[in-house]
C-alpha cells in the first residue's frame, strides 16, 4: 500500500471484491457457485447443453433415421405376404381343379349308366333349373311350347299388375287390408303353380308321343288357369275380401267413388283387365293347338304325316291374322303342321 508507482505497475491489477453476503455471512467464492440449471437434472443438462452449443460449441445437426421402407426392412415383408398369398391362391385353384375334375368323372359315369345330369341354365340373371326348347322339345312341337312359354310371362305379368293395383288402392284407402293380404298370397301362389303346374305339364306333355296321361294332365291344369284369369276378370262381388283382384266389378266400384283417388283406382283395374284378357286369348289359342297335337298322336312323324284327323269348335281362331301372328311369335302356328282349325 505504501509502494511507489513501479511497484503498481508491475502487481497484478486489483481484482473486484467478492460480494457481501447479506446478513453477514461469509462470502462464497465463484468456484463453489453452482451454475443456474444444476439445481435440477434433467432441466440443468438441457440449458447447459444449450448453453454450449449457443456458445462454444459447433451447431448441431440433427441425425437422419431412415425409415423402414429406406432400409429395406417393410418390402422384404410385404414380399413374403405377397408370396404367401400368392401360393394360398395356387392352392385354392388346384383345389377348384381337383372339384371340377371330380364333377366331369361322375358325369360321365352316369352317363355310361345312362343317367344325363343337365346343367342349370334358366333364370339367366340366378339359375336354378334346365330349360332349353330347341334341345328338348321336338321341332313340330316347338312353336306351340314357345306359345305356352310366352302365355306363362303373361300371366306372371298379370299377377304383378294385379297385386300392384290393389296395393295401391288399398294404401289410398279404397281397399281393406283383406284385399292386400289375399291378392299377396294370390300372386306368391299364382305364380309358382302357374310354372310348375301349367308350363311344367305342358313343357313334358310335348316331349312324349302322345301320352294321355301327360296330356290329361296339362289339359287339367290348364282349365284350372283359364278360370281363374275368368275370375279375375270378371272378379264378382263375393265376400268381403271380392277387391283382391282388379278386375270388372272392382273397377265399377273405384270409378264410382270418384276423386282422383277414384280414377287412378279405376284406370288401374282397366289395364289390369286387359293383361288378363290377353292371356286368357292366349291361353285358348295354345290349350286348342295343344288339343290338336293330342289328337293327331303327338309324335314326329304323326305331326308330319296325318293331316285329316284334327278338328276343333273354336272356329274364332281360324283366320289369316291369327296365324300369321303366331307365326311371327312363336315360330309357327297350327296350320303349319296340317292341322284344321
Amino acid at each position: 500500500a505504501g509502494g511507489s508507482d513501479e511497484e503498481s505497475t508491475s502487481a497484478t491489477p486489483p481484482q473486484a471484491a467478492p460480494p457481501q453476503a447479506k446478513g453477514g455471512e461469509p462470502p462464497v467464492p465463484a468456484w463453489a457457485t453452482p451454475n443456474a440449471g444444476s439445481t435440477s437434472k434433467g432441466k440443468g443438462k438441457k440449458d447447459s447443453g444449450r448453453e454450449m452449443s449457443k456458445d462454444d460449441g459447433p451447431p448441431v445437426i440433427p441425425a437422419v433415421v431412415e425409415s423402414p421402407s429406406a432400409s429395406g426392412i417393410e418390402p422384404v415383408q410385404s414380399k413374403k405376404q405377397m408370396n404367401a398369398r400368392m401360393d394360398d391362391i395356387s392352392r385354392r385353384e388346384y383345389a377348384v381343379k381337383q372339384r371340377e375334375e371330380y364333377v366331369k368323372e361322375l358325369e360321365s359315369r352316369l352317363k355310361e349308366g345312362g343317367i344325363e345330369i343337365k346343367p342349370k341354365n334358366w333364370p339367366r340373371c340366378k339359375p336354378i333349373l334346365y330349360h332349353d326348347i330347341g334341345a328338348e322339345i321336338p321341332v313340330p312341337n316347338q312353336p306351340v311350347c314357345k306359345a305356352g312359354y310366352y302365355c306363362w310371362m303373361l300371366t306372371v305379368s298379370g299377377y304383378i299388375v294385379n297385386f300392384l293395383a290393389v296395393a295401391i288402392q288399398f294404401f289410398m284407402g279404397l281397399g281393406t287390408l283383406a284385399c292386400f293380404f289375399f291378392a299377396a298370397l294370390a300372386t306368391v301362389i299364382g305364380v309358382f303353380c302357374s310354372w310348375w303346374t301349367v308350363y311344367s305339364s305342358l313343357y313334358a306333355c310335348l316331349q312324349t308321343r302322345g301320352s294321355t296321361y301327360s296330356y290329361g294332365k296339362y289339359f287339367f291344369h290348364k282349365t284350372i288357369a283359364i278360370g281363374w284369369a275368368i275370375w279375375v276378370i270378371i272378379s264378382p262381388p263375393i265376400g268381403s275380401s271380392d277387391c283382391f283382384v282388379a278386375g270388372f266389378f272392382v273397377m265399377i266400384d273405384q270409378f264410382s267413388a270418384k276423386g282422383a283417388k277414384g280414377t287412378t283406382g279405376g284406370i288401374l283395374s282397366i289395364i289390369n283387365i286387359v293383361i288378363w284378357g290377353l292371356a286368357l286369348f292366349l291361353s285358348l289359342y295354345e290349350m286348342i293347338w295343344v288339343f290338336a297335337i293330342w289328337k293327331k298322336g303327338g309324335g314326329l312323324e304323326d305331326l308330319q304325316t296325318q293331316q285329316q284327323n284334327a278338328s276343333t269348335a273354336a272356329m274364332v281362331f281360324q283366320n289369316d291374322t291369327v296365324s300369321s301372328t303366331a307365326k311371327r311369335l312363336f315360330g309357327g302356328a297350327p296350320r303349319d303342321s296340317g292341322i284344321k282349325l
